[in-house]
């Protein structure tokens, strides 16, 4: 079964387009395993995915996401809670494997904002791992 980097890989996203966000960068570094892989994306790189045909449309909190094949695309990752847009987190993305992830502050911000219990939970492991290092 392919892990992470290689299904992002295998997306083909061109660089400076994207950022793996949410569970994602907590299998990328080895926190837990991700049920599916949260990706925010440029504007225009939404455009030409929506305008594909290959990707499925949904309505979750006032946005239009796209899904296809365990892939969640974001079409803009500010939140009323957090602020910080889609140019700003693929800026300050951290590379691990040539695929760029949310930043760990980021994703203890993000995932505050969003304040589900599943979220809360993952900040607690978070900062855990935080602390070893």
């Amino acid at each position: 079964m392919p892990d992470i980097f290689e299904k992002v890989t295998a997306l083909g996203f061109p660089p400076g387009e994207y950022v793996v966000v949410a569970s994602g960068v907590l299998e990328a570094i080895g926190i837990r395993k991700a049920r599916d892989v949260d990706m925010t994306v440029t504007p225009e790189l939404f455009e030409r995915l929506r305008a594909s045909g290959e990707w499925r449309e949904v309505e979750r909190w006032g946005k239009i996401f796209l899904e296809k094949d365990g892939f969640d695309i974001i079409p803009e990752l500010s939140w009323p809670a957090y602020p910080t847009t889609t140019k700003q987190a693929i800026a300050s993305a951290m590379m691990i494997r040539s695929i760029p992830f949310l930043n760990l502050d980021e994703l203890i911000k993000f995932k505050r904002a969003l304040g589900r219990k599943k979220d809360l939970a993952d900040i607690e492991l978070i900062e855990a791992r935080l602390k070893k290092e």
